[in-house]
């Protein structure tokens, strides 16, 4: 009776063993699954979320915006001036931030570069106006997709004094609309540096 005892405690303790060494060898394929999922996810939500930072087109009217300022053309700052709109908005300082921004379209823009690049003979300095569009588009864009759709292209050559109106480029009302435009300045076919303005049609 003992001996029967015995051997069926055996058989018990053998078949708990058996049933806990297979709930171990079945867990770890169970929670694998789960971890893969988890990371996919995680990675698609950061796509999301780097794509939509690169679509951004966050701006401020008449500021200054350094893209590659190690050039042998630095921009110190920048003023501009029309010849058509009320006088107060005109001669303020050179800057990078509050630069006058609100022009007429057809109005001369007289542009003024505090700069020390003074290569009178260069023509690597490009200043090009064109409707708005976030620069993340720019980027897609050779330099002469750039300049074909440009309202105006103009060529600095560098002057000894900087309070110099280089160029006075208009934007041709028959050929643009009113909004917003961008103002690059590119250096050997690179843009180095760009402002937002607008302008609107003269009201009478």
């Amino acid at each position: 009776m003992k001996k029967t005892v015995i051997i069926l405690l055996c058989l018990v303790l053998v078949s708990s063993f058996a049933s806990c060494g297979k709930k171990a060898e079945t867990a770890p394929v169970t929670s694998e699954p789960e971890s893969i999922v988890s990371e996919l996810a995680s990675e698609t939500v950061t796509e999301q979320i780097s794509q939509q930072t690169a679509t951004e087109d966050n701006y401020t009217l008449g500021t200054l915006v350094t893209v590659n300022g190690d050039t042998e053309f630095v921009l110190k700052g920048l003023r501009l001036d029309g010849n058509r709109s009320a006088g107060e908005n005109n001669g303020k300082d050179f800057a990078t931030e509050g630069i006058r921004s609100g022009f007429w379209l057809d109005e001369r823009i007289s542009f003024y570069l505090d700069t020390d690049y003074s290569d009178a003979d260069s023509e690597d300095v490009k200043v090009i106006c064109l409707p708005h569009r976030a620069f993340t588009e720019y980027e897609k864009m050779s330099f002469e997709d750039i300049t074909e759709s440009a309202a105006f292209v103009e060529t600095f050559y560098g002057m000894e004094e900087p309070d110099y109106a280089c160029f006075d480029p208009y934007v041709f009302s028959e050929d643009f609309t009113e909004g917003d435009y961008d103002i690059l300045f590119t250096f050997k076919g690179e843009i180095a540096y760009y402002i937002v303005i607008n302008l609107t049609p003269e009201t009478i």
